[in-house]
């Protein structure tokens, strides 16, 4: 079993991966939500990945949130969206 650390850290760089796709932006907005937008108990932001056991799940979790964010922006606000489906297994 990995450590939150490192699952925060494959987290961040899967968010930092460019493949060229629209999805890239959504990327960005997640990563702005939890690495540049100041809480005040950040860690709390990252309860989600305690569920997730590899890098693979971590991946697919990411993967998951952009498509709904793709799906769903003009229907919410990102921020909205993020925290909708952060839990959702």
């Amino acid at each position: 079993m990995i450590g939150i650390e490192t699952k925060i850290s494959i987290f961040k760089n899967y968010l930092l991966l460019r493949n060229g796709s629209y999805g890239d932006v959504m990327k960005d907005e997640i990563y702005s939500y939890f690495f540049e937008i100041e809480e005040e108990d950040i860690s709390s932001n990252y309860h989600f990945l305690q569920h997730l056991n590899s890098s693979e799940e971590i991946e697919n979790k990411v993967d998951f949130l952009v498509s709904k964010m793709i799906m769903h922006e003009h229907e919410d606000g990102i921020r909205n969206i993020i925290e909708s489906y952060v839990e959702v297994e």
